[in-house]
C-alpha cells in the first residue's frame, strides 16, 4: 500500500526556506525541493505556479513576521528612539534570516502584485508612521535603501575587520546622518 503524503503549502515553504538557509538561494530549485520533501516535482505545482511564486511566498511570510516584530518592538517609543529601533530591528532580522535577505535582493524580479511586494508595502506603511520630523528627513525610500545596502555589505566579506560595536556605531551614524541635519555624534562615541 502506498504511503499517503501530507504535503501542504506551509510544509513546502518551510522546507524551501530551510534549503535556502542551508545551501543558498541558487540551490533552491523545484527538483531539489521535491527531493528533500520526498515527492515528485509535479506535486509542488499543485501548490505554487513555480519557483518565483514560491520565493515570493517565502519572502512575504518572513516580511510579515518582521512587520509583527516591529510593531511589538515599537510600542511605547517614538522619535529618534523609534527610528533607530526600526532600523536596528530590520537590520538584525535580515542579518539573521538568510532566506529573506537573499530574496529581498531580487525584488526587481517579482511582479508588483506578488505576495512579497504586498507585504513590503505593509512594512513601508508601518515605517512611514514613525513620522520622524518629516521636514528634515530624506525620503523613507532612501532610508530603506540605506538599511538594505548596509545589510548587503554586512553579509559580504567587505568589512570583516570591523567589530560588532564598530558596525553598530557606524550603522547608527549612517541612519542619523540621513535623518538629522547635524546628528549628535558624541552620543555614538565619536568626537
Amino acid at each position: 500500500m502506498a504511503q499517503k503524503r501530507n504535503l501542504d503549502l506551509d510544509k513546502i515553504i518551510d522546507q524551501a526556506t530551510e534549503l535556502i538557509c542551508e545551501k543558498g538561494l541558487d540551490k533552491m530549485t523545484m527538483p531539489a525541493l521535491a527531493k528533500s520533501l520526498d515527492v515528485r516535482s509535479q506535486s509542488l505545482y499543485h501548490y505554487v505556479s513555480g519557483r518565483k511564486q514560491l520565493l515570493s511566498l517565502i519572502g512575504a511570510r518572513q516580511v510579515k513576521i518582521l512587520r509583527h516584530k516591529l510593531m511589538d518592538d515599537l510600542i511605547g517609543i517614538s522619535g529618534r528612539e523609534a527610528l533607530l529601533k526600526f532600523a536596528d530591528t530590520v537590520r538584525d532580522f535580515l542579518l539573521s534570516d538568510r532566506a529573506l535577505s537573499s530574496i529581498v535582493y531580487h525584488l526587481n524580479e517579482y511582479p508588483k502584485d506578488a505576495e512579497i511586494n504586498q507585504e513590503i508595502f505593509n512594512l513601508i506603511k508601518l515605517g512611514e508612521k514613525l513620522n520622524f520630523r518629516k521636514e528634515s528627513v530624506i525620503s523613507f525610500h532612501a532610508l530603506i535603501g540605506a538599511v538594505l545596502g548596509y545589510v548587503f555589505l554586512d553579509n559580504s566579506s567587505s568589512f570583516v575587520d570591523e567589530t560588532k560595536n564598530e558596525s553598530n556605531r557606524n550603522y547608527h551614524e549612517m541612519i542619523l546622518r540621513l535623518v538629522e541635519p547635524e546628528p549628535d555624534l558624541q552620543k555614538l562615541g565619536r568626537k
